[in-house]
């Protein structure tokens, strides 16, 4: 699929291949600007509570997917989002890279991408400004 093709772009093989047969709730694997150490509690709550740290899981009504149990829209701002993240980053293959992730499920996005989506839009405008996509859920996740 494309996703692998860019994945296999920016990771080496071997590092692809242990992503992609990961499971669980571990360090993210996105760590620029928008990321905050402070947080990374937070997001492993999230990612335990909505998927159990599975990257590939589709909610049983179909409307939510990946670690973070994010809706279709969603995930296609993310998309938007990283694209432009990384054209500020002057990184060549933005344009393209945003257009597959728009694409695809979150759930066929691999680990990098879906912990880049979970950052940029948790602190996007402004430390925690996008929490709320995560209000809900089983049990609460505490922000510091």
């Amino acid at each position: 699929m494309l996703i692998d093709l860019i994945t296999h772009l920016l990771f080496d093989r071997d590092q692809v291949t242990t992503m992609q047969r990961d499971t669980g709730v571990h360090g993210s694997l996105y760590r620029g600007r928008y990321f905050n150490a402070d947080d990374e509690p937070y997001r492993k709550c999230v990612a335990a509570r909505e998927s159990n740290g599975r990257y590939w899981a589709v909610s049983p009504t179909e409307n939510y997917r990946g670690a973070y149990q994010v809706s279709e829209a969603l995930t296609v701002g993310m998309g938007w989002m990283i694209q432009k993240e990384l054209r500020a980053m002057h990184v060549p293959t933005a344009k393209q890279i945003g257009a597959i992730l728009r694409a695809a499920p979150m759930n066929r996005w691999s680990r990098y991408w879906q912990d880049f989506g979970f950052w940029i839009t948790f602190n996007h405008d402004g430390k925690r400004s996008g929490a709320h996509h995560w209000a809900g859920g089983r049990y609460k996740c505490a922000t510091r």
